[in-house]
């Protein structure tokens, strides 16, 4: 059965800011590309408080007006405005910080989930805090393929023989750290390596392949992470990556020789690095097959699987829906025939 979706978002793409939630856009995309019908209910929660009550009220609306089968928020903060959305089942995605660092997003997002029909978990560490259905964000293996480097160096005019450390992240996000990842690069430039770190954020999805590509390793190395969407990309580009053991990086990276775990400092940051960098010439980093098991098809299908686990829990509980529901699509098939 087709399911019509109304996403409810803070974080999408949009003018000024082309990698805001291009994780949540890659999920609306692939769902509809499975059939699916997906309404996206982007405010600017940046903003301020009020923007969230405007959304809560957009929701409220919508939900009244239109026939969804199911609502689906992501982050818990965000969660507070679905849950005027009279009676449609309510799936809530939690995808890091927001429901691991401080209090009261944490707080507001256990609220929110115990609300919800159902919660979606990024990673085995934020169900140890709130429980759910762990679906990790999937990875585009059609967009994030390698490319040749000399090739993508040129594209990006960057130095042919010069080592690039990729911190693929907005250097103002204080929980990404870049004072680390800069002091660990300015530490190898001390010792003489000819090395750059290469700050890439606000860039269009199509051309990161080019940055993963052009670059000698990725660097990663948060205060918080929930399953870095970065951290797949990365090695689906076929490029090793440097990390401190946060969110659920020692599973992406299990069985890949090659990348490194170390401790958060600038000088374990820095050894990581330089074992990397210093791989035998013979050596063939393959991050791209074991990121199979993490394609973005296959975690959509999750996702559509709980959609629809909870639609059939809620009439259930209220067979007058059940019999709406079948009202509803026996219309929708006699319409489509001659």
């Amino acid at each position: 059965m087709t399911l019509r979706i109304l996403v409810v978002t803070a974080m999408y793409p949009h003018p000024g800011n082309v990698g805001s939630g291009v994780f949540v856009m890659h999920q609306v995309e692939q769902i509809r590309a499975l059939g699916h019908q997906v309404d996206v209910l982007h405010f600017p929660g940046y903003r301020s408080r009020l923007e969230y009550m405007k959304a809560a009220v957009e929701v409220s609306r919508r939900t009244r007006r239109e026939h969804y089968d199911v609502v689906h928020a992501h982050y818990g903060v965000t969660g507070l405005t679905a849950l005027f959305r009279n009676g449609i089942p309510l799936v809530v995605s939690l995808h890091g910080s927001g429901a691991l660092v401080g209090w009261h997003e944490p707080l507001i997002s256990r609220i929110v989930c115990r609300l919800a029909d159902a919660t979606i978990v990024a990673s085995r560490k934020i169900a140890d805090r709130i429980p759910g259905d762990v679906i990790p964000c999937g990875v585009d293996l059609a967009v994030f393929e390698p490319k040749p480097k000399a090739q993508a160096r040129q594209r990006l005019n960057l130095e042919p023989r010069r080592k690039y450390i990729l911190f693929p992240f907005n250097p103002g996000r204080g929980v990404k750290r870049f004072d680390l990842a800069s002091g660990a690069v300015a530490k190898l430039a001390r010792e003489g390596v000819d090395i750059e770190l290469l700050t890439v954020s606000k860039i269009p999805n199509a051309k990161m392949p080019w940055y993963y590509s052009g670059s000698d390793a990725m660097i990663l190395c948060s205060d918080s992470e929930g399953s870095p969407t970065s951290v797949k990309e990365a090695l689906a580009c076929n490029l090793p990556v440097v990390s401190t053991d946060v969110g659920d990086v020692r599973e992406i990276v299990r069985g890949i020789a090659g990348t490194e775990i170390v401790e958060q400092s600038p000088v374990s940051l820095a050894a990581g690095l330089r074992r990397v960098l210093n791989r035998p010439p013979d050596f063939v980093f393959d991050g791209r097959t074991a990121m199979e098991r993490y394609s973005q098809q296959k975690a959509v299908e999750a996702i559509v699987a709980v959609y629809r686990r909870v639609i059939e829990q809620r009439l259930l509980k209220h067979p007058s829906r059940r019999d709406a529901e079948r009202t509803r699509t026996k219309t929708a098939t006699d319409s489509k025939l001659p």
